[in-house]
């Protein structure tokens, strides 16, 4: 049974200490297919899908990276929906740059800006990520079943088919650090220099992706030592100080990437700041509760471990009894449930440490580190659920290792109901999504294009997301504060979920063309408490509220 996936007879020694075979990679190919069939189904029928959210702002990144290739982000731009507009991108954020989505999306926006093309890249990033699950997997000790069980759960739960719906950088991130950490581990274990250097280049690009994978440099340096013996460690580094090469390498290459495209020049405005430790608390609990629902981290964990400690299912429930009959007690129990959720994922989280870290397995303890890498964004502005995507590997490997304890049979059907119940979830967020980013579309074809034909000037409310995009697509101009525009007699469009209330109060004097709303016949993902991308829209990625409208309006200025 094994004999299709041995390349010859010697063997390497594991992450875990024992002996692995060496596999053909047309071997690990095979169990990665039903991943990538799932993948494939569920993400094609939207590869036309309009730009939404975040799109934007890559896409001006890859528009400017044709002018300026090593400044992507000295583009300006209008953004955060209360009119924030900055002279260059660069001023608002993180000091990390994040721009290697912006050298991907170049293609793009040579194509003039198609869709299909973005997705269908997004398509292929994660067949890549399902790729190297399955070998992370196999490297972990997990047998071939489930192995390939592994792949089909980081495409199921969420978000992770969610921001491969987007042009958004998640998924080359997961693609990028996955990579990097499996790679990293086939160094460890087999010591050939072509591993060194994939894991050295993933790595170093990772966190040119998304900043806070930079916590995997540290998490692959320490997964680099074989256990937590200060003595053995150190003798270790002396002995074979070249195993940490590739971390070296690419902590290099990132400072490289991130001197290299750093903005130059002066810089008129003060940085725009996004942080702070006021924002931790309740980002706190998001992240918490994202560990229970919809990711089934918590639900799994306690589910399989309360008979041992009962404590662990009735402890969690009394924050939320006492909060709703001591202070809410004319609410329903009901509404209770993110305070619930938040304490589960919390006893959940600290269990699992605790169980870990009471064991030798090295790479069990590393794992639990991986999972925590959300903790150190709480203090940003939200915390979106796209953050989870990438310790998704983590809480997948912990996941099948924690079903495992079942026996056999019973640990098979419960993770192909996990499987079910999770890419039926992420399918409902798909559909319901993709009406959200196309409305942003159809309204700059249906109130900008054909004025803008017709001869008139036009302007947009500097709002955000995808229709931020598609706008200036269809020729109108961003009205910024400060600045002329538009003038007497001239056209305003906003959209009101975007934030173009607050463009429209420079204007008190004007009068309404025209309005569209369009309606949310699959549920929302975002405002009316759907919470797909943050967490300041509500507690949930998806809510039944179809009588929800997102509208935008025409306005001429008098």
């Amino acid at each position: 049974m094994q004999k299709e996936l041995l390349i010859e007879s010697s063997v390497e020694t594991g992450c875990r200490g024992i002996p692995v075979q060496r596999r053909r990679p047309m071997g690990v190919f095979k169990l990665a297919v039903p991943a990538m069939v799932l993948a494939l189904v569920c993400l094609i029928p939207y590869l036309n899908k309009a730009y939404t959210i975040d799109d934007p702002w890559f896409l001006l990144e890859a528009r400017q990276i044709l002018k300026t290739p090593l400044q992507p982000l000295s583009y300006s731009v209008c953004w955060m929906g209360n009119e924030t507009c900055l002279l260059r991108a660069s001023n608002l954020g993180s000091r990390m740059a994040q721009a290697f989505m912006g050298y991907l999306l170049v293609p793009v926006v040579l194509a003039g800006g198609a869709e299909w093309i973005a997705h269908l890249l997004q398509v292929l990033l994660v067949c890549l990520a399902v790729l190297e699950m399955v070998r992370l997997a196999l490297r972990l000790g997990l047998d071939r079943v489930q192995a390939s069980i592994a792949g089909l759960m980081l495409v199921a739960i969420p978000p992770v088919l969610s921001m491969a719906s987007t042009a958004m950088p998640d998924i080359a991130a997961l693609a990028l650090g996955l990579t990097g950490i499996e790679r990293l581990l086939a160094w460890k274990d087999g010591r050939r220099w072509h591993q060194a250097i994939i894991a050295g280049l993933t790595l170093g690009f990772a966190p040119f992706t998304r900043p806070h994978l930079v916590l995997l440099l540290p998490l692959g340096a320490l997964w680099l030592f074989q256990g937590f013996d200060l003595r053995r460690a150190l003798r270790q580094v002396r002995n074979e100080a070249y195993l940490w090469m590739p971390v070296l390498a690419a902590t290099c290459l990132l400072a490289t990437l991130n001197l290299l495209t750093r903005d130059r020049g002066p810089v008129p405005e003060a940085p725009a700041t996004l942080t702070g430790l006021n924002q931790a608390p309740r980002n706190l609990e998001s992240c918490l509760q994202y560990l229970v629902y919809p990711i089934p981290f918590g639900a799994v964990w306690l589910g399989v471990r309360w008979r041992r400690s009962p404590i662990l299912l009735i402890g969690p429930a009394i924050p939320s009894l006492l909060h709703h009959f001591m202070l809410n007690p004319s609410g329903s129990l009901v509404q209770e449930w993110p305070i619930a959720a938040s304490f589960y994922g919390l006893v959940a989280l600290a269990h699992m440490l605790s169980h870990y870290w009471s064991r030798p397995d090295w790479s069990n303890r590393m794992l639990s580190l991986w999972v925590l890498f959300p903790l150190p964004v709480i203090i940003y502005t939200h915390l979106p659920m796209k953050y989870f995507v990438g310790v998704m590997p983590a809480i997948v490997v912990i996941l099948i290792q924690t079903l495992s304890d079942l026996p056999r049979p019973r640990a098979n059907v419960a993770c192909g109901v996990l499987i079910l119940v999770c890419a039926s979830f992420s399918w409902v967020l798909l559909r319901a999504d993709y009406d959200f980013a196309e409305y942003g579309r159809r309204a700059a074809a249906e109130l900008i294009a054909p004025r803008v034909a017709a001869g008139e000037k036009v302007w947009y409310g500097a709002g955000q997301w995808g229709f931020y995009w598609y706008a200036q697509e269809a020729g109108a101009k961003v009205s910024k504060p400060g600045e002329p525009g538009p003038n007497r007699g001239e056209l305003l469009v906003v959209g009101l979920v975007e934030g173009g209330g607050t463009t429209l109060k420079r204007f008190p004097h004007r009068e309404l063309v025209e309005s569209r709303h369009y309606n949310s016949p699959h549920g929302r993902t975002v405002g009316y408490g759907g919470a797909l991308y943050s967490n300041s829209c509500g507690d949930a990625p998806w809510v039944w509220n179809p009588e929800t409208t997102n509208d935008y309006e025409v306005w001429r200025i008098r």
